[in-house]
């Protein structure tokens, strides 16, 4: 059975998973990302602090592992188990393209950066969570937005999942 055909004009389709796919998929998400840049800037913050149906957008900044610039990266997420005092989760979807996004590779090589959630910033370490316990945070990812399921299933990767701690340990 093959994969569900998705529209890419009028009367033609890719496959989930397939270059065609990924061209359109990536072009969408690099142009929705730019316009939410954008909108971030000219609304200074204010707007698109959520995603269409409510979801969390928050705003990661990493380290470019090959620039050395700091990179900013609007990504929805979720906070582990729905509990406010526990990590906030997020997934290296890239819209279930076969590409893992550079951010991705920017955090595995330097794990300090910045987490911005509804305009309150604070220094954040990621960690990658595999195993089991990815499996369980992509669950609750997918509660809140139904496509990383899609994602998943189409990518031909396993999609990676990160928690962001604080960069430093509260004192005891």
């Amino acid at each position: 059975m093959g994969k569900w055909p998705q529209p890419i004009g009028r009367d033609t389709v890719a496959p989930m998973g397939g270059r065609a796919y990924d061209l359109v998929w990536g072009t969408t998400l690099r142009t929705t990302t730019v316009l939410h840049r954008m909108l971030d800037r000219v609304s200074g913050g204010r707007l698109g602090r959520r995603f269409p149906g409510g979801q969390q957008v928050v705003w990661i900044t990493t380290l470019g592992r090959r620039s050395g610039e700091w990179r900013r990266t609007p990504l929805l997420a979720v906070r582990e188990d729905g509990d406010p005092a526990k990590p906030w989760v997020i997934t290296g979807s890239n819209a279930g393209q076969a590409a893992v996004p550079g951010w991705v590779f920017n955090v595995r090589s330097h794990d300090l950066g910045t987490l911005e959630v509804d305009g309150v910033t604070s220094e954040v370490r990621f960690e990658e969570v595999l195993g089991e316990e990815r499996a369980r945070l992509y669950a609750q990812l997918s509660q809140i937005w139904s496509a990383y399921e899609m994602y998943e299933r189409n990518a031909g990767r396993e999609i990676p999942v990160f928690r962001l701690l604080p960069a430093t340990p509260p004192p005891e």
